[in-house]
This record gives C-alpha cells, sequence and structure tokens, in this order.
C-alpha cells in the first residue's frame, strides 16, 4: 500500500485577499476577511493517535514534515519527525530533525535530535546535535557524527520488492485517515 499526497497546484499569482464589507447597524461598518491567500504553507502528515501501524517489515517515508501521535511498529524516514506524548515507535527513525515527546525503542539517527520533558528513548542515537531536556529518560548509547550523509534518512524508495515479497512501504505527503488500517498480506 502507498499512501501519498500529490501537491496541489499553484497559481502563477496568487489572488489577493477579497475584503467584504458587512454594515452593522446605521453608521457602524466593519470589515471582514473574506479569502487569505495560504501560498507556500508547509505540509505536514500525521498518523494519529486511533492509528496502529503493525508488521515485520514495515518502512515509512515522508518528504516533508511527520507528526506521529499513534502506535507505530516500523521504521521511520522523514525530513522532520516529531514523536508526539502519547506516541509509541518500535522501529529505526532516521530524519533531519527528530523531537522525541513520547516513546521510542529504536535507533535515532538525525542532524538535531532533541528529548523533550517526558520523552522515554531505549535505543542508540547517532547525530551532530543532541539535546535532552530535563525529565526525559534515554538508556541507550549516543554517538555524535560529522559526515551528514552517514545518519541521512532515506526519503525516497531504493529498490523493488524481491520475489515473493510484500511490498510494505509507506510514502507519506498527505494525513492517513484513521479508519485505514494496513494490513498484513
Amino acid at each position: 500500500m502507498v499512501f501519498s499526497r500529490k501537491p496541489e497546484p499553484v497559481p502563477a499569482e496568487a489572488p489577493a485577499p477579497q475584503l467584504r464589507r458587512m454594515d452593522r447597524g446605521p453608521g457602524v461598518e466593519k470589515q471582514h476577511l473574506h479569502a487569505v491567500a495560504s501560498a507556500g504553507t508547509p505540509t505536514q502528515s500525521v498518523i494519529g493517535n486511533d492509528l496502529s501501524i503493525e508488521g515485520q517489515t514495515i518502512t515509512i517515508r515522508c518528504k516533508g514534515s511527520l507528526k506521529v501521535l499513534g502506535n507505530i511498529q516500523a521504521d521511520l524516514h522523514s525530513r522532520q519527525l516529531e514523536v508526539g506524548k502519547e506516541a509509541i515507535i518500535q522501529g529505526a527513525i532516521a530524519a533531519e530533525t527528530v523531537d522525541v515527546f513520547g516513546r521510542v525503542n529504536g535507533a535515532i539517527m538525525g542532524q538535531h535530535v532533541v528529548l523533550h520533558a517526558g520523552a522515554e528513548v531505549e535505543g542508540d542515537i547517532h547525530s551532530h546535535l543532541l539535546s535532552i531536556e530535563q525529565g526525559a529518560a534515554f538508556d541507550g548509547r549516543s554517538r555524535r557524527v560529522k559526515d551528514p550523509a552517514e545518519i541521512a534518512p532515506q526519503l525516497e524508495r531504493t529498490g523493488g520488492p524481491v520475489q515473493g515479497e510484500v511490498d510494505r512501504t509507506y510514502s507519506s505527503g498527505a494525513t492517513i485517515p484513521s479508519h485505514i488500517h494496513p494490513m498484513a498480506g
């Protein structure tokens, strides 16, 4: 299964916001913003807190920002990754920036990794910059990496499935609805 969102076409010139006048009694006028242009807003993919993704060989890839609020048993590759307070991730994480508020059981690789107060990490961390706030729990080894290529996330799939293997790579660029539960095939 592949979950992806195609980028919406951006017009050459974004239309200017339209103002609408509303009269509220004699002599009282108010202007309300009718439309607001939102060009250039970065997309954030979200895996909701009622979604559980489980499997032995699943890899989730996101070319942008990914926020995980649910239970994930998979490897995650993203440009930016946020592990929410209630999230539980069992698998390796690779992202340029990683913010952990919840639980991670697996290796973390990233340029900048932050373990916020309340975070629980069991696994090794390979990063260029590591910040651990007071109240975070970390059980593992930390290694400072100087070559960014060594810890770069794999945002693109490198090869097809081996004969007889089921493709279980999820490429995310949109919110995965909570009613979708990928099943082992």
